[in-house]
């Protein structure tokens, strides 16, 4: 007798051609469900609401796998008009960051924030919420699902799958792929933890990506750990089997590439833009031998910003721009050394960025500024690179110093412990969250 082919109801708010930081799990954790046994539907928001698209990943999903897109309504659409027109009128011409503001700024940004705070629960994607919902609540009396899985962020996702666990009883499975930092308004971050309690106390089973989040939901939630798995981040391996790998092209030869992928944080980059401008200082020398190279991170206003103006780093600090996903391997190969910036110690203790898996599959060493947590767990555990203590300027210089120095063109890279990083691999990671679905839908019976 057959098998039956059991069906997942997901809730993933960003999906292809959407391109964030957290489509490449979504899609690639979905695709590989129909591998293992389950066939999903996935409720998700229309195409064409800006943003980068790479409709490539479209690509990827089988044809087995059904998409059900919605309306949505974008809550943040009064903001730029209403900027405009302030301005227009002679206020908000001074900086946030400046340290004297005119007095009418000051309250107009504190007004502006309080109206956000209320009105973007529990994100900016909140519009999306009846959306979701009412598909979700259409697909559910019409066919039989045996599980709900929300994936977040954004956060509407696990709010959309809240409210169908709550209306049809069906087992929910629950996943933060980041952690809910606490914000800085005291009744905004009581809502926000009654809010977690809630969906924490009715979800079947919580999946997180670390185990420092999961000791978190335990210990400040009382959540059992029976509910709680870790199924972390990954790759895919055919991109990395499947094309082809061509000699470096893209980065200038002759010098040392460190190179960092992706948005950086406010905070993140601790001491280490103070520490290159002072070894450039020191060693003058070393302008004609290095290039860090900022790929993807559309911000300016941030760390690397302010520090690319200085005289000295700004031969150094080159920016890259938007960078399709095949050449971001490719830049990733010919870079002689991976650069993670994480050091916030709530993202150190909490969170691992998905650009450090593809980091390890590739092979190159990195270079992590981050506090003790999981990046420098995985990092240590593969063999894979430095850790680099964000406060401290004088180690980081003496990092540098080595990495430049001793430098390798081995072409191409492979890593120092592929048993290690195999495990991340998505039909591996794909297997571990059937077992969770698995096990909550027998337990429903």
């Amino acid at each position: 007798m057959a098998t039956k082919t059991k069906k997942a109801l997901v809730i993933a708010f960003d999906f292809p051609p959407r391109r964030t930081s957290a489509v490449y799990r979504n899609t690639n954790l979905t695709a590989n469900l129909v591998r293992c046994g389950w066939k999903p539907t996935v409720v998700t928001v229309r195409q064409g609401l800006g943003g980068v698209e790479e409709p490539e990943l479209l690509e990827r999903l089988p044809p087995e796998l059904r998409i059900e897109r919605t309306g949505y309504l974008a809550l943040k659409g009064w903001e730029r008009t209403t900027a405009v027109a302030i301005r227009t009128a002679g206020a908000l011409k001074s900086r946030y960051d400046e340290a004297r503001q005119p007095w009418i700024d000051r309250w107009m940004r504190s007004a502006g924030n309080l109206l956000r705070s209320c009105l973007y629960f529990p994100d900016d994607t909140a519009g999306w919420i009846p959306f979701g919902v009412v598909r979700g609540a259409q697909l559910l009396l019409k066919e039989r699902y045996d599980v709900i899985y929300s994936m977040s962020p954004p956060r509407s996702a696990t709010v959309v799958g809240w409210l169908l666990k709550a209306l049809f009883g069906i087992p929910w499975v629950l996943e933060f792929q980041d952690p809910w930092y606490p914000p800085e308004r005291l009744l905004r971050r009581r809502f926000e933890r009654w809010l977690q309690l809630l969906m924490l106390r009715r979800a079947d089973s919580v999946i997180v990506m670390t185990e420092g989040h999961k000791k978190e939901f335990k210990q400040s939630f009382g959540v059992r750990d029976g509910k709680l798995a870790v199924i972390r981040n990954g790759f895919c391996e055919d991109d990395f089997t499947q094309e082809a790998i061509t000699e470096p092209h893209l980065l200038p030869p002759g010098f040392v590439h460190l190179s960092h992928f992706g948005t950086i944080y406010p905070e993140n980059s601790g001491c280490f833009f103070q520490a290159l401008a002072e070894l450039l200082r020191e060693q003058p020398e070393l302008e004609k031998k290095l290039r860090v190279n900022i790929i993807g991170d559309p911000n300016e206003d941030c760390e690397w910003g302010r520090y690319g103006g200085r005289e000295e780093l700004q031969s150094v600090i080159h920016r890259h721009g938007f960078v399709p996903h095949d050449a971001v391997r490719q830049l990733m190969r010919e870079s002689h050394h991976l650069l993670i910036f994480w050091g916030r110690p709530g993202f150190s203790r909490l969170a691992i960025p998905g650009k450090t898996y593809d980091y390890l599959r590739i092979g190159r060493p990195i270079l992590a500024v981050t506090h003790p947590g999981g990046i420098q767990q995985l990092v240590e555990e593969g063999e894979a690179g430095y850790v680099l203590n964000p406060d401290d300027v004088e180690a980081i210089k003496s990092v540098l110093r080595t990495v430049i120095a001793q430098h390798r063109n081995d072409w191409p890279p492979s890593p120092p412990k592929p048993e290690f990083v195999a495990q991340f691999r998505w039909d591996r990671l794909a297997e571990e969250l059937a077992g969770v679905f698995e096990r909550v839908s027998s337990d429903a019976h």
